[in-house]
């Protein structure tokens, strides 16, 4: 599947060359801005030492190139039918908006869905030492893949076994939308309309797991207008519903 990344505020999907292309800032005595391409190349070449194969990349620059995203989606499949796999993100910013950003989800193939998760976080600043620091900080991520990959396929397992009532998936809506900021009032009703009548036919059984790629339909565009903040949001979502499998169901 092509990567198509057009960001909002002028951003747009990139090549690797035009990655390069973006000046580097000027230094200060306490902030060592580190190259966007430095950044990929340190994630992606401490992944292939580990084993773990990168068959997609997605990359996008927004304000002017000074920030940066991109998606790396790995061979490695979470579920025994393969139709979820694993896939990290990476960040940077040249205007100090925040700093490399290394984490962890999962893309659902059937719906192209995808959902960072807050596990297996890496930020590290541009400093002097930030390249040196922020690379073994990756290599010290990357191997906690393995257990992330593990962790993450049961619970992919246990949401696909959790029963979800209408009445339950409503309340989750309204307090995603309401109290936790993860949906703007207008997605309100694509996730209601998602979940009532998915267009996937791996979504039709009322559980935990339809629910929860309901919400990232309604996410999707995301993926192409701001990767980053669907990151930050699909780690709220990850958050909101991290109780499912343990929570009493309403009576």
């Amino acid at each position: 599947m092509p990567a198509e990344l057009v960001l909002h505020a002028g951003g747009k999907e990139v090549s690797y060359e035009d990655l390069a292309r973006v000046d580097l800032p000027t230094s200060t005595k306490t902030w060592v801005p580190i190259k966007h391409t430095t950044v990929l190349d340190t994630a992606v070449t401490t992944l292939a030492e580990a084993g773990y194969a990168v068959v997609q990349r997605r990359l996008a620059l927004s304000k002017s190139g000074s920030r940066f995203f991109g998606v790396l989606d790995l061979a490695t499949e979470l579920t025994t039918d393969g139709t979820v796999t694993l896939a990290v993100g990476i960040r940077s910013s040249y205007d100090k908006t925040y700093p490399l950003g290394f984490c962890a989800g999962a893309r659902v193939f059937v719906c192209d869905n995808l959902a960072f998760r807050s596990d297996l976080m890496v930020k590290r600043k541009h400093t002097v030492n930030g390249a040196a620091h922020f690379s073994s900080a990756i290599a010290s991520a990357v191997m906690q893949l393995g257990s992330f990959k593990e962790t993450e396929s049961r619970r992919i397992a246990v949401m696909q076994e959790t029963p979800m009532t209408d009445e339950r998936a409503e309340s989750l809506m309204l307090r995603a939308c309401l109290a936790k900021g993860i949906i703007a009032q207008r997605q309100l009703p694509v996730v209601y309309q998602e979940w009532r009548e998915p267009r996937h036919e791996a979504f039709q059984p009322r559980t935990g797991w339809s629910l929860l790629n309901a919400f990232t339909s309604a996410l999707h565009g995301l993926q192409e207008r701001n990767p980053a903040d669907l990151a930050r949001r699909t780690m709220r979502l990850h958050a909101l519903l991290a109780n499912l499998a343990t929570t009493p169901m309403p009576s």
